[in-house]
């Protein structure tokens, strides 16, 4: 554990990059500098800030039970950029699915084990999923993740564990090159799976 000293100075520069950051985002995605927006900013900013004080914090301690781990603000730009790509390629693929002769889709259940301990980068993992096209993160228990696909094409960056990996280091984490991944598109095999999730 970290002297109170030490978790000070670490908990009180995450804030200022926090504040920073959300200082810019809030410039670029306004482009006004009256007084009345601005003092949105502020307020929205102040907010935010507080509400997201518990979720990430510069030292490594359980919180409520639950791993946090210590967010690497660099790897977050960088990262972010890449899920753009990511979101871009699958609406492309997406998109290409759904003009093309035939069924557009060939749904299937993905199942797969990370062994993340930071449930924030669950969180992270599970939204990114959601928010690139063609894919719902529709569970999570422990470390493993039950993810449904529209098409298995759309489906790589998980089944080889790009995406786990690179959400792993936001957090300073370090994933196996083999995360466990399993494709599940016999109907059989969807039901099993559904009824042991709901078990």
């Amino acid at each position: 554990m970290q002297p109170p000293a030490t978790r000070s100075r670490g908990t009180t520069r995450h804030t200022v990059l926090l504040v920073v950051v959300l200082a810019v985002l809030w410039m670029a995605f306004s482009g006004k500098t009256d007084v009345v927006h601005l003092s949105y900013g502020v307020l929205s900013i102040v907010l935010v800030v507080l509400l997201s004080r518990n979720l990430v914090i510069a030292h490594r301690e359980p919180v409520e039970n639950q791993y946090i781990g210590r967010l690497h603000w660099l790897r977050v730009i960088t990262y972010t950029f890449w899920l753009i790509a990511q979101i871009i390629v699958a609406n492309v693929q997406v998109t290409i699915l759904i003009l093309r002769p035939g069924p557009p889709v060939k749904p299937a259940l993905i199942h797969f084990r990370t062994g993340m301990k930071s449930s924030l980068a669950k969180t992270v993992l599970g939204n990114s999923i959601t928010l690139t096209p063609g894919t719902f993160t529709l569970h999570i228990r422990d470390d493993h993740f039950l993810v449904h696909t529209i098409h298995e094409n759309l489906a790589g960056g998980l089944l080889d564990g790009t995406m786990p990996r690179k959400v792993a280091a936001l957090f300073g984490e370090e994933l196996p090159d083999d995360i466990e991944a399993t494709l599940l598109d016999d109907p059989d095999a969807v039901r099993e799976e559904v009824e042991r999730w709901s078990s």
